[in-house]
C-alpha cells in the first residue's frame, strides 16, 4: 500500500441522505467524472449497464412566439435573444414567407421582446429551416431549404439578412446545421435518401432517409466527407439491429459536457391501408427518437436504440436545446417545452448487485460530489433494495484505509451533488494524487462525479 493513504479506521456509519435537488450543472463544476459508456468505468462486475432519460413534459413557455427555436445570442446587459423561424401562408405553395422572429429570455421559461426581424417570400419553401449563429465573428446564418435546393442568408447584426447563395447544393430538405469549432467550420448532419425496396413505400416511394455528414467553412461551398466510425462510407445507415423498413428521418446535435449528445428520429412507413395518416399523406406518422452519443461530434454509438426519448411528447425539436439554470430544453412552436436536467441524460446501472470503479483522477482539494439517484421503488418500502456504496482506492488500487465502503452508503436519496464522504471525511488530505472511487450498487443510477466549482 502507498504511504500517503494511512488513517485511522473509524466507526462505520451509513450515509442515509434525504432527498436533495440542487441546480447546479454538471458544466459548471470540476472534474467531471461521466458514465455514459462502457469506456467511462474499470473493472466491472455484475451487469453494468449504461441508459439514457427520456425527455419530460416540462410545461409551457410564457410568451413563446409560435416559431422553431433557432439559436440563441448573448445579451451585454444579461438575459439572451432568441431566434426561431416560421412558413408563413404555406397553402400557397410558390408564395410562401420565411420569417426570421426574435425575442428575449432571462430563464428559458418567460419570453418576451417579439419582433419579426427578417421576411422572404414568393418562394416554395419546405418547412425546414436551421439558423445558426457563428461564434467567432458573431454573424448569424439562416439555412432553408426550397424546392430541393438549400438557401443561404447571413446577418452581422442579427436584424439585416443578406441572401448569399439559392443553390448551396441540392438534395433532401432535413438537416441539422451545428457550428463545429475544432474544424472551426459548419457542420452538418444531413438527412439524404437514397434507393431502397423497403416493403411499404410511402410519400417518397422506394427511398430511404439516411444521415451524411458536410462540412463548410462559409456555409456556402459545402464538402461531403466520412467520419472513422464510417469505414470510408458516405452514409450512415440503420443495420441489422433494428427493425426492418427503419430510415433516420432527422436528428439533432448539441454539445454536451465535453462531449456530444444526438436524437436521432426514426421512423418507418406503415402499410397504406394501416397508416393513421392516410386521408391526407401517404406519410407515415413517427415512430420514435432515440439517443445516440459522441466524444468528437463526428463518431458516434447508438447506445440506447430501446429507449424511446419521446415518451411524453409525440414532436420533434428541429434545434436546441437551450440550457438555463442546469435544465436543458426543447421547445415546440406552440410553446410546449421537453427537456431534462442537463446533468441526467445517461447514467450507469445495475439491476442487481454489481461493481465498478472510475478512471484514476487526480483528487481535488475540496472534495467529490455525487450526482446519483437511488430511491427506493415505493416510499412505504421501508427495506428497499436501492443503494449506492463508495470505497476510496489509491493507485496501486488498494482501499485507503478509512475510506471503506461501509463508511459511505447511499441509499433512499436522490441528488445532483450529494458530498462523498467518509465519516467526514471528503479525501481532501490527498489532493492532486491519483485515486480512482469503486462502486457499489444495485437498483440505482449513476450519473455522475464533479468537483467544486472551477
Amino acid at each position: 500500500m502507498r504511504p500517503f493513504i494511512a488513517a485511522v479506521l473509524m466507526t462505520t456509519m451509513a450515509c442515509n441522505l434525504p432527498e436533495i435537488h440542487n441546480q447546479n450543472d454538471m458544466s459548471k463544476r470540476g472534474l467531471p467524472l461521466l458514465f455514459w459508456e462502457p469506456a467511462d468505468i474499470a473493472d466491472p462486475f455484475g451487469s453494468i449497464e449504461f441508459r439514457a432519460e427520456p425527455l419530460r413534459n416540462l410545461g409551457a413557455a410564457s410568451g413563446y412566439p409560435h416559431m422553431q427555436y433557432g439559436c440563441q445570442v448573448p445579451k451585454a446587459e444579461g438575459g439572451s435573444f432568441i431566434y426561431g423561424w416560421r412558413v408563413q401562408n404555406w397553402a400557397d405553395t410558390d408564395n410562401r414567407v420565411l420569417e426570421v422572429v426574435r425575442c428575449v429570455t432571462e430563464d428559458g421559461v418567460t419570453f418576451f421582446d417579439e419582433q419579426v426581424v427578417f421576411s422572404h417570400g414568393g418562394t416554395a419553401w419546405q418547412g425546414f429551416a436551421n439558423i445558426v449563429r457563428r461564434p467567432d465573428d458573431g454573424a448569424i446564418f439562416l439555412f432553408s431549404w426550397a424546392a430541393g435546393r438549400l438557401y443561404v442568408f447571413r446577418s452581422d447584426d442579427g436584424e439585416n439578412f443578406t441572401l448569399l447563395t439559392k443553390e448551396a447544393y441540392a438534395g433532401h430538405d432535413a438537416m441539422c446545421v451545428t457550428w463545429y469549432p475544432p474544424f472551426g467550420q459548419f457542420l452538418n448532419y444531413q438527412t439524404v435518401t437514397q434507393p431502397y425496396p423497403k416493403r411499404y413505400p410511402d410519400n417518397i416511394g422506394a427511398l430511404r432517409r439516411v444521415l451524411s455528414f458536410r462540412r463548410s467553412v462559409d456555409g456556402v461551398r459545402w464538402e461531403s466527407f466520412s467520419p472513422s466510425f464510417l469505414g470510408g462510407e458516405e452514409l450512415w445507415l440503420p443495420d441489422s439491429a433494428d427493425p426492418a423498413d427503419l430510415e433516420f428521418y432527422r436528428c439533432v446535435v448539441f454539445p454536451h459536457l465535453g462531449r456530444y449528445a444526438m436524437l436521432i428520429s426514426d421512423y418507418m412507413p406503415p402499410p397504406a391501408e394501416a397508416n393513421s395518416r392516410r386521408a391526407t399523406t401517404k406519410h407515415g406518422p413517427s415512430y420514435m427518437a432515440e439517443w445516440a452519443i459522441s466524444r468528437d461530434g463526428l463518431n458516434w454509438k447508438r447506445s440506447f436504440r430501446d429507449t424511446n426519448a419521446y415518451t411524453s411528447q409525440f414532436w420533434m425539436a428541429l434545434q436546441g436545446p437551450l440550457v438555463r439554470d442546469g435544465v436543458l430544453r426543447f421547445y415546440h412552436p406552440d410553446g410546449r417545452i421537453a427537456g431534462l436536467p442537463s446533468d441526467r441524460i445517461f447514467y450507469a446501472t445495475c439491476r442487481a448487485n454489481g461493481e465498478f470503479s472510475t478512471p484514476t483522477f487526480s483528487m481535488p482539494a475540496d472534495g467529490l460530489f455525487l450526482n446519483a439517484y437511488a430511491m427506493y421503488r415505493e416510499v412505504e418500502r421501508p427495506n428497499g433494495q436501492a443503494y449506492i456504496m463508495a470505497e476510496l482506492r489509491d493507485g496501486d488500487e488498494e482501499v485507503v484505509p478509512g475510506y471503506e465502503r461501509t463508511k459511505c452508503l447511499f441509499e433512499d436519496c436522490d441528488g445532483r451533488e450529494l458530498p462523498l464522504v467518509w465519516e467526514g471525511k471528503n479525501g481532501s488530505e490527498f489532493a492532486g494524487q491519483q485515486v480512482r472511487i469503486r462502486f457499489f450498487l444495485r437498483d440505482a443510477k449513476i450519473y455522475g462525479i464533479t468537483s467544486a466549482a472551477e
